[in-house]
């Protein structure tokens, strides 16, 4: 099983967030968890802070950094966003 981070950000730390996501890792995919009224949909880095600025549940981040893949989940609480952060452990195909 693949090791998970959790941390709970202040909006400084999220703004920090996406501002090395966008200079510093190369995007696979964007996809937003929406309102109670929204489906999920496929974005880009702006379109999902903005959509969790607005409300959106959550956010999930695909994302190569270093060599490695990786995958932020930014997900609303009562409290603010919380990231889950996991790297993306490829499987082997079976024949």
């Amino acid at each position: 099983m693949s090791p998970l981070t959790t941390a709970d950000l202040d909006p400084a730390t999220l703004a920090a967030l996406f501002a090395d996501l966008e200079e510093l890792t190369e995007i696979d995919a964007v996809l937003i968890k929406g309102t109670a009224s929204s489906h999920a949909g496929v974005a880009g880095l702006a379109q999902a802070r903005l959509a969790l600025d607005n409300g959106a549940r959550a956010i999930q981040i695909r994302y190569r950094w270093a060599g490695k893949a990786w995958l932020d989940t930014l997900m609303r609480t009562p409290d603010g966003i919380r990231l889950v952060r996991s790297p993306i452990v490829s499987t082997p195909e079976v024949p």
